[in-house]
């Protein structure tokens, strides 16, 4: 039974991806395809899903087309490609019957189908057509209430029962209804699983955990700048408000004091109106009175009145000033400039130039000379160069010639003495035979001589002087012998025996004078003996001077990583001090961390050093990520530090305030003024920093206030130049 239904489950799956396949075709090729109906709505809770699918029956797959035409067109694209048959259900077609509302008040668990379904608006005749007014209830006892009481409902329960009106009722353990039920959880994880994808594809866009944590930290230290920056905002607008606050009061009272003023001014306005009036009247009178008086002397001089002739005469000396003045400062100008021209010393400068265009010519024609000795010089020692070079060529390959040579008369030797002992071994084992023969014949001799028995012989033994001897030297006669033991010694067998002994004796005699060894080649080699501890000697020589050197060297690198480190451990230990001290206030008396660590502490030059500053309440994070204060905060801690191990006469900080607030310009100026006393400076403060002079150049009244004394700059517009003023602050301070 269990391999029927997975069979049955195997091809209803098969089936279902043809159709979802066709499906997604149709939607392709035709506009008003919407999709099937499992694809289209769902239940809202899953206990629904078995009674929808029992409700909806055959309409579970059906098609949602526009209209009629789409679906025919559809239809005909099926049987075209040979694909399964599909029912379509036209949205604008179809009749559907309407909802009974009071099917929805019914009580108990009853529920209409469609109130348990989700779908799109636009859907809704095809879902009402699919599923009708089908009731859904919990159990088969108010099932049958419902479908077989006085009014008959189509009714189905949570578990797959289904009760129609006409009273039969459908049922039992389904396993193809179960599996298709489970269609609705299927698009719910189909989608789930599309959303995976989506968020994996957007995770492999966002980076990995590492870059996110940095873009985290970066977006956190953007978050704290700006919640600073509306800190101050709001410090601002409070500001801001008071003093809005305040001009309204004044204007208020200004307005106030206008209303009061206004009819004293309106006043005075109608008295300055009627003065104006009477001036005008008065100056229209004397100006009549002074053209009757002036008459004749205005026709003599052509002009209208005598205001006129006034006026004229006004602008011509207002002119004549200009121009006497103008003529007076050109003709000072000229004065000056002759002086000047007068007084400066022309023929000087040119006897000096004179002077030094003779020596930089006597200059240049011996450094000419020089050079061409050096060239010269250059010439001569590139020539010996080359010919040292020829010569090391030719010696360096007569070397190894030599050598080979020498390679090549040890292999002959080498072979010759081999050659030699083994001819020394084969006479070694002749004579050896030759003893053995002797002794022999001499102990059969003296056997004769003891059993008496004489022998041939071919010449008088007495004509020897001693027996002895005779016995050793004489010559025996072997012809008595019988004839088997005189076939081993026949005349022809003993020549060929002695031939062939005589042509071995000259084979070797040969062999040795061949092996004959070159005495050349003995003083050959010692003269590349001595060469060759020359080369030694001089090998030895630079790998002392070699080693001397690196010994230097690591000296050298030793003193310069110990002086690296009591600075870098001096610098380390003062910086975390000094950064508190830079930091720390009354809401934070610790005030931050900061310290230095080596990336490579056995070889710190070959890899760098990271500095790392947490602001108080801040986090760790990267320099790169501390806002504009904060870095220009752990940068002069550093600097201060630095200072400490190697102090400098006095500091010039340019506007190291630029980026701070107030309350760090607060700080820093605290901190300078401090060291700047006389008490501590040329000390050292527990590792706080020496104490120094400073100059500090700044716009903020924060700063400045601080300093002993004060020194502006201005530019002076009219020698065109920049001026200073000084003033002493240090008895003002308390």
């Amino acid at each position: 039974n269990q391999l029927r239904e997975v069979k049955a489950d195997r091809r209803e799956s098969e089936r279902d991806a043809k159709l979802s396949e066709a499906v997604e075709s149709l939607k392709r090729l035709f506009s008003g395809v919407h999709g099937r109906m499992t694809d289209l709505c769902r239940p809202i809770q899953k206990k629904y899903n078995l009674a929808i699918t029992v409700a909806m029956g055959k309409f579970m797959d059906a098609v949602v087309v526009e209209d009629e035409h789409i679906g025919k067109e559809c239809i005909k694209y099926l049987k075209e490609q040979r694909l399964p048959p599909q029912t379509f259900i036209p949205l604008q077609s179809v009749r559907v019957k309407p909802i009974q509302e009071k099917l929805r008040i019914l009580g108990g668990t009853s529920k209409l189908i469609y109130d348990v379904i989700q779908f799109d608006p636009a859907l809704e005749r095809a879902v009402l057509y699919s599923v009708g007014s089908t009731l859904v209830c919990d159990g088969l006892e108010e099932a049958k209430s419902l479908s077989w009481g006085r009014e008959r409902h189509k009714v189905v329960t949570l578990d797959g029962i289904l009760l129609s009106k006409s009273g039969t009722m459908t049922g039992g353990n389904s396993g193809g209804m179960e599996a298709r039920s489970q269609k609705w959880d299927d698009r719910a994880v189909e989608a789930l699983k599309r959303n995976k994808e989506r968020y994996e594809a957007e995770m492999t866009e966002l980076g990995s955990a590492r870059e996110m944590h940095g873009k985290e930290t970066e977006a956190a230290g953007k978050i704290s700048g700006l919640e600073r920056k509306i800190q101050y905002s709001d410090i601002e607008k409070r500001t801001i408000e008071e003093k809005l606050s305040k001009i309204c009061q004044e204007r208020e009272v200004i307005r106030k004091e206008t209303n009061r003023v206004k009819p004293e001014l309106n006043k005075l306005q109608d008295i300055i109106v009627n003065r104006s009036k009477t001036i005008a009247k008065l100056e229209s009178r004397i100006n009549e009175i002074t053209d009757r008086i002036y008459k004749d002397f205005s026709e003599s001089v052509g002009v209208a009145n005598i205001r006129e002739y006034e006026e004229n005469q006004l602008r011509f000396a207002q002119e004549l000033a200009e121009r006497r003045l103008n003529l007076s400062s050109q003709v000072s100008k000229l004065k000056n400039q002759l002086q000047y021209e007068q007084r400066k010393d022309t023929d000087g400068p040119i006897r000096k130039l004179s002077s030094l265009l003779e020596s930089l010519k006597e200059g240049l024609v011996k450094v000419q000379n020089q050079e061409a000795e050096a060239k010269e010089a250059m010439g001569t020692v590139g020539h010996q160069l080359d010919d040292m070079r020829r010569e090391a060529e030719e010696l360096k390959s007569k070397a190894d010639q030599y050598e080979i040579v020498i390679q090549e008369l040890k292999k002959q030797t080498s072979n010759e003495v081999a050659a030699i002992g083994k001819l020394k071994r084969q006479v070694t084992a002749k004579e050896t035979q030759i003893e053995q023969l002797k002794s022999r014949r001499q102990e059969v001799l003296e056997n004769c001589e003891l059993d008496q028995i004489k022998l041939p012989l071919v010449a008088d033994p007495m004509e020897v002087d001693s027996a002895g001897s005779s016995v050793q030297s004489a010559t025996y006669d072997y012809s008595h012998l019988s004839r088997i033991h005189q076939q081993d010694l026949r005349a022809a067998e003993k020549e060929k025996l002695e031939s062939e002994f005589r042509s071995k004796l000259e084979t070797i005699s040969l062999e040795i004078e061949r092996t004959a060894p070159n005495l050349k080649a003995l003083d050959q080699y010692e003269v590349l003996r001595e060469k060759e501890r020359e080369a030694i000697e001089e090998f030895e020589a630079a790998r002392k001077e070699a080693k001397e050197i690196i010994d230097k060297y690591n000296a050298v690198k030793q003193n310069r990583y110990e002086k690296f480190m009591d600075a870098f451990n001096h610098i380390s230990s003062n910086i975390n001090k000094i950064y508190k001290q830079l930091t720390q206030s009354n809401t934070h008396p610790l005030g931050g961390t900061a310290y230095l660590s080596l990336e490579n502490e056995d070889e710190p030059f070959l890899y760098g050093i990271k500095y790392t500053a947490m602001p108080p309440t801040k986090r760790f994070r990267d320099m790169e990520q501390l806002s504009g204060g904060e870095k220009t905060v752990a940068a002069l801690a550093l600097l201060f530090a630095i200072h400490s191990f190697r102090p400098s006469p006095f500091f010039v900080l340019d506007e190291v305030d630029a980026a701070l607030d107030n309350l760090n310009v607060a700080k820093v100026a605290a901190f300078i003024r401090a060291k700047s006393r006389d008490e501590a400076k040329g000390q050292d403060d527990e590792g706080k920093g020496v104490g120094f002079q400073s100059v500090v150049i700044s716009l903020k009244d924060s700063f400045y206030d601080k300093a002993d004394a004060l020194v502006g700059v201005y530019r002076d517009s009219e020698p065109s130049c920049s001026r200073t003023l000084t003033f002493d602050l240090s008895k003002y301070s308390s």
